[in-house]
């Protein structure tokens, strides 16, 4: 095969400022923002498994893109079980509010809409506020009026110059915690199929945030998705495609589980290697098989024994994938 290069056309696009997310402050964890689907049958360790993650998220903590802290926020719903008995694991989860344990059937779609906008105002409040601190932190540099503009003056006089280090109006999370940065947020949601949230429809809110959640701009805002179920196929094939992180328990639907998942990883992941870590994890007690196609994972990360293992790869899946991206 000859190649010839056009001599007037370049392939190299012109400098722009990139923009990442919050990352956690252990790097072995999954890189945000990402959908994680998680599935087995009843009493498979769906929760136990999506708590551990989230703890290990706690204890890690998260840094944004200029080195500063980023505080973290759980919302976990289900339909009718976030605060039974049985799910008291869910108390061990420090950044998970009372007031963010919501049980929900009805009328799904529409709160999520109104959800998504708490977690958008609370964004927009902290970058608003910032502005604030930053002006303040200007005016005790020089205390010297005539150094601020006209607008940065009117903003000092209107929060009466007080120091937003003690503003009550200052944004703050549930414990009282001063919020430099919005929060990462894990939104959980759990065993919810039967609820009226789900649907085939694109405009569907669920779907249309399984889309756009990795996305942040004036009308978007970043965040993680996370669907505990018992049916993989009963999620709409729009979350499915959308998925990043897939973690596979025991079931009895082991033909099943593996064909619909190699449809979803088939771009990383051979039917032959997903089915050789399967059986062999599967033989452990709760044992979990988790497979990473998100953009921004570690190529030694991609496959998981639970959380806390990796799995090596054989170099001959690696290249048979490889050598399928460049047909």
């Amino acid at each position: 095969m000859k190649i010839k290069q056009f001599k007037s056309l370049t392939d190299k696009l012109r400098n722009y400022e990139t923009y990442e997310p919050p990352k956690p402050r252990i790097d072995d964890l999954p890189p945000t923002y990402n959908i994680i689907l998680t599935c087995s049958p009843k009493g498979g360790g769906k929760t136990y498994g999506i708590v551990q993650l989230l703890t290990n998220y706690e204890n890690s903590g998260f840094v944004a893109q200029d080195g500063s802290d980023v505080k973290m926020r759980t919302i976990w719903i289900s339909a009718g079980t976030s605060r039974s008995k049985q799910n008291n694991i869910l108390n061990t989860l420090k950044t998970l509010h009372d007031d963010d344990r919501i049980d929900l059937e009805e009328n799904v779609d529409e709160y999520m809409k109104i959800l998504y906008q708490d977690i958008k105002d609370e964004r927009d409040d902290i970058e608003t506020y910032n502005i604030y601190r930053r002006v303040y932190k200007k005016y005790m540099k020089s205390k010297n009026l005539a150094n601020l503009t006209f607008e940065e003056l009117n903003l000092l006089r209107w929060k009466n110059f007080v120091d937003p280090e003690i503003d009550v109006d200052a944004p703050r999370d549930a414990d009282d915690n001063l919020l430099y940065n919005p929060r990462m947020v894990f939104l959980v949601l759990d065993d919810m199929i039967s609820s009226d949230g789900y649907g085939i429809a694109r405009k569907n809110f669920i779907n249309k945030l399984s889309i756009k959640s990795r996305h942040e701009s004036e009308d978007l805002v970043g965040l993680n998705l996370i669907f505990i179920t018992q049916s993989f196929k009963a999620v709409p094939s729009i979350i499915r495609k959308n998925a990043d992180i897939f973690v596979l328990l025991k079931s009895a639907s082991r033909v099943n589980i593996i064909e619909a998942i190699t449809e979803e990883v088939g771009s990383h992941f051979s039917k032959e290697e997903i089915e050789l870590y399967y059986d062999e994890i599967m033989k452990i007690p709760y044992g979990s098989l988790i497979l990473s196609i998100h953009k921004k994972e570690k190529e030694e990360n991609r496959v998981r024994m639970g959380w806390t293992k990796s799995i090596e790869r054989d170099p001959k899946y690696i290249n048979g994938v490889q050598s399928k991206i460049k047909k």
